[in-house]
């Protein structure tokens, strides 16, 4: 019984002794054959071969181990890539916008080559031409074009003003000239601008503080902010902050300023369009003009204002100096009239009119101030004697 054991596991051994030698011997010539074999793809000039490691066996076909980094690797080496159109915003140029056109590009089809070697290696044939693609660029110059669309010009005057008010109004509006907003992106007037002050290049003039007309830095500032709010209505976009003066502006319908102040008020909106905003400033000494380019609306917007109430100014604030001439007047201030009012924007589109109330806005009225003249003859007479007894 024992002998029996013996000779059934020399068999067993023996046998797999033969199965492994087989494998073996099967692997070594499959590994051999994959050795000895080369695949070729032809991409125009370039030629690839892939052979010993890159090469296995399976089933007893031949394939490419890591086939898709091999495709990518050759993708990214014959590829010409495509270039996007560019555009330049020069708005102090005639033409505005000057483009830089699109390139197209070539590349292997990464897709149908891995098709083609699985359908080649299926059929034991041992190279295959790369199909060739055209790469398209992501932006082009017609794209672009639909975002320099003109949206609106809006203009205020200014032509009577001190030197340095006009000062500060170029000053401003050269700061956010070129502007370009992003989709989505808000304009802040401070921001932009900057603090007003000396050191940034702002000259004193007239400012509206607390119900007065005084002297600060920067005085003009605020018709830059209130134009190019006024653009801004007229493009569609949405406002997110604006403040009334004090008192009525002079160069602007009632409740359409907007008022800024450093850290304290600000003028904002934002571009609610899907592309670029871009904005276009002109201060040439008498008018200042905001134009904005973007994307083409649906709408047409007009400005309406409205008063509701008309406060009159107090009594002329009188007073008398000594050494004026007697019966002459100086003007110090001049009266004017208060008054309460509201903004509305008529929107007009595909046929449709509506109207949006933005906002009301209460202005306070200015008393008026004078200096007369109290001087008597005999004053007059005796500053004329003691003047010429000092000659």
């Amino acid at each position: 019984m024992a002998g029996k054991i013996i000779k059934i596991k020399a068999i067993i051994i023996s046998t797999l002794a033969i199965v492994l030698f087989t494998v073996a011997f099967c692997f070594q010539s499959f590994t051999a054959n994959a050795n000895e074999k080369t695949f070729t793809i032809f991409v125009g000039n370039k030629t690839y071969e892939l052979s010993g490691k890159e090469l296995g066996y399976y089933n007893g076909k031949v394939f490419i181990k890591c086939l898709d980094g091999v495709v990518d690797g050759i993708f990214y080496d014959t590829a010409v890539f495509p270039i996007d159109a560019t555009i330049k915003f020069s708005p102090n140029t005639n033409g505005v916008f000057s483009f830089t056109r699109e390139k197209v590009g070539k590349g292997i089809d990464k897709d149908k080559l891995i098709e083609d070697i699985n359908e080649a290696l299926s059929k034991n044939i041992m190279q295959v031409n790369a199909s060739i693609i055209q790469l398209k660029p992501s932006v082009t110059v017609e794209e672009l074009k639909k975002f320099t669309h003109k949206l609106a010009s809006f203009s205020t005057y200014y032509a009577l003003s001190s030197e340095n008010r006009k000062h500060n109004i170029k000053l401003a509006s050269e700061k956010i000239n070129g502007k370009i907003l992003k989709s989505g992106e808000e304009f802040s007037f401070n921001k932009t601008v900057g603090e007003r002050r000396e050191e940034n290049g702002f000259l004193p003039a007239t400012v509206i503080e607390n119900g007065e007309f005084l002297e600060g830095v920067g005085g003009g500032v605020c018709q830059v902010s209130t134009t190019i709010y006024n653009c801004a209505l007229l493009s569609g976009l949405k406002t997110t902050e604006r403040h009334a003066h004090s008192l009525v502006p002079s160069y602007i319908e009632p409740s359409f300023d907007a008022m800024v102040s450093w850290e304290t008020c600000d003028l904002k909106f934002k571009n609610t369009t899907s592309g670029n905003l871009y904005i276009k400033a002109v201060a040439n000494g008498e008018t200042l003009t905001f134009t904005f380019y973007g994307e083409k609306p649906t709408a047409v917007y007009e400005r309406v204002s409205e008063t509701h109430e008309v406060v009159s100014p107090p009594e002329i604030e009188i007073i008398k100096d000594d050494k004026m001439p007697f019966g002459k007047t100086l003007t110090i201030r001049q009266s004017k009239n208060g008054l309460k009012s509201s903004a509305y924007l008529v929107v007009t589109e595909r046929g449709v009119e509506r109207s949006i109330k933005l906002h009301t806005d209460s202005y306070k009225a200015v008393r008026g101030k004078i200096m007369v003249g109290t001087q008597s003859v005999d004053n007059v007479e005796r500053s004329f004697v003691d003047k010429t007894d000092n000659i």
